[in-house]
């Protein structure tokens, strides 16, 4: 089977019963789309087990003397 013949079989045939008013036929182009594209519904969202806790303040990150880190003010 040749790719052409692949791609050819992919093509769904849509039929109109609003008449095209040019490019901008806005109600004919969502009428093709919702044909060609079927809402699929979104899988449930599933919350982790376990939350991650904000790390305490000891183990925070420090500079090697000790110091808490600086930061550079721009502006």
């Amino acid at each position: 089977m040749t790719m052409q013949t692949m791609q050819t079989r992919q093509i769904k045939q849509v039929t109109h019963r609003t008449p095209g008013a040019g490019p901008a036929g806005l109600a004919l182009a969502l009428e093709v789309a919702g044909e060609l594209h079927t809402p699929v519904r979104r899988a449930p969202e599933i919350a982790p087990a376990v939350v991650p806790e904000a790390a305490p303040a000891a183990v925070r990150r420090r500079s090697a003397d000790g110091r808490e880190r600086r930061r550079t003010v721009h502006g």
